[in-house]
């Protein structure tokens, strides 16, 4: 079988089972520390560590280039909200924006409020009410300085929201980056749009009587699908960024201010092989963020049979999984790691290779998920909080590095020993 679709089709069914085990894992831990009876305290986002204050504004566009594969209108086009996260001037501890913008409209909506209060459990509630929330504003002014901002896109994880990486995304353009954070629809736990309308997560439902032969290739049909819209999507926000930066700054705040020369791809999950495979085709991002997207056990990045390979500096940033956490037998963990060391071996000057072995690191760990599950229990929220200090030193640093070209000794080896993290330079 072609290896490229045997990738996708690992990527379908395995990531989606470590994303629900992330939330599966942190609220196991909370029920171990006393359950929610014993809640004392809200989670808390926490302040973002860099100088800017963060706006946020969110925008509806439509690709007219691409129909809407899920709609019974034949005339349907593709759409998506993508939120920009900037930096401000003011810097204000006391911002309290909404976590997830129309939460409230969401839960005015019986099978919406249902979606939601699964994926979030018992902090849905504190969510709608603004219990918890982000420190955006929303449309605040630009900051002045610098003239230009570099940017970065960002997909989520598979059946999840980019607002749940609320911590990640604050802490970056905090630090001077412009954030476009994709929700894809149908791949997204639910998308609001400014209409009204609620577009949720699509379940494929393969019709009965497949043999197993059948159910396999539609299997592989709906993952090849996956990839393939995930990275189109990224590709054309950047299209849309590219058009609005050179137009009115009436019309778009961020107009002339967005550095397009130094773009970066990022995800999470199934959304770095969203980033991967954009990457892969588009040459106007300088860099690939991968955040534990590797597909166990066959491949670490997409293959398709165009032979596109990722061209620019990758960080490949994952945790360790015994092999008694991962999917597949002995023969094919082997095969994966020769698989995976092979297209690593091809990235170019200026990649790396990232494992993370810190306690209590989970696959939900790069969003909000531990830290929300923890409930505001000391131990588990220092836990959650230790972990993503962690993971966004190493995407601090990947991200200075290549699109600021700082240096960086996280990456260029002028710490000799990281007890948590085991960092491998690839590049021909």
């Amino acid at each position: 079988m072609n290896t490229s679709v045997l990738a996708c089709t690992v990527l379908f069914c395995c990531l989606a089972s470590p994303f629900i085990a992330a939330f599966g894992q942190a609220s196991t831990q909370a029920q171990q520390s006393g359950g929610a009876a014993s809640v004392t305290a809200l989670p808390r986002i926490p302040i973002p560590s860099g100088p800017f204050g963060i706006g946020r504004i969110g925008y509806d566009w439509i690709d007219s280039s691409r129909p809407d594969r899920f709609s019974a209108d034949p005339n349907a086009q593709r759409e998506l909200m993508v939120y920009l996260w900037y930096p401000t001037a003011r810097k204000a501890a006391d911002v309290k924006g909404p976590y997830i913008p129309h939460a409230k409209q969401m839960d005015a909506i019986p099978d919406i409020q249902s979606r939601m209060s699964k994926y979030f459990e018992g902090n849905w509630q504190y969510i709608v009410s603004g219990a918890i929330y982000c420190h955006a504003a929303e449309g605040a002014h630009v900051a002045k300085k610098p003239g230009q901002f570099p940017v970065i896109v960002f997909s989520h994880g598979l059946g999840g929201t980019g607002f749940e990486y609320t911590s990640l995304i604050e802490d970056l353009v905090s630090r001077g980056y412009v954030i476009a954070a994709i929700e894809h629809t149908e791949t997204a736990v639910v998308v609001a749009f400014p209409d009204g309308r609620m577009v949720p997560f699509h379940r494929d439902s393969p019709p009965a009587g497949l043999t197993p032969a059948e159910r396999w290739q539609r299997m592989i049909e709906q993952s090849t699908l996956l990839i393939s819209e995930g990275a189109a999507d990224v590709r054309f926000v950047l299209n849309q960024l590219t058009a609005l930066n050179g137009g009115d700054g009436r019309q778009f705040p961020l107009a002339r201010r967005l550095d397009l020369n130094r773009v970066a791809a990022m995800g999470h999950s199934a959304g770095a092989e969203f980033a991967a495979r954009a990457c892969q085709l588009d040459a106007r991002f300088k860099a690939c963020v991968d955040l534990d997207g590797g597909m166990v056990p066959v491949a670490a990045l997409p293959e398709y049979p165009d032979g596109a390979t990722i061209q620019q500096p990758l960080l490949f940033l994952e945790n360790y999984y015994p092999e008694s956490k991962m999917g597949g037998t002995h023969e094919e963990h082997l095969a994966y790691y020769k698989k995976r060391e092979e297209q690593l071996q091809a990235c170019p000057k200026g990649s790396f290779a990232v494992a993370l072995r810190a306690d209590g690191l989970i696959h939900g760990s790069y969003d909000d998920s531990p830290l929300l599950e923890a409930h505001g229990r000391a131990a588990g929220t220092q836990t959650a909080l230790h972990n993503q200090a962690l993971i966004q030193s190493f995407i601090q640093a990947f991200l200075d590095k290549t699109l600021k070209n700082q240096q960086e000794p996280l990456l260029d080896g002028s710490i000799a020993s990281l007890p948590e993290a085991t960092v491998q330079a690839y590049g021909h």
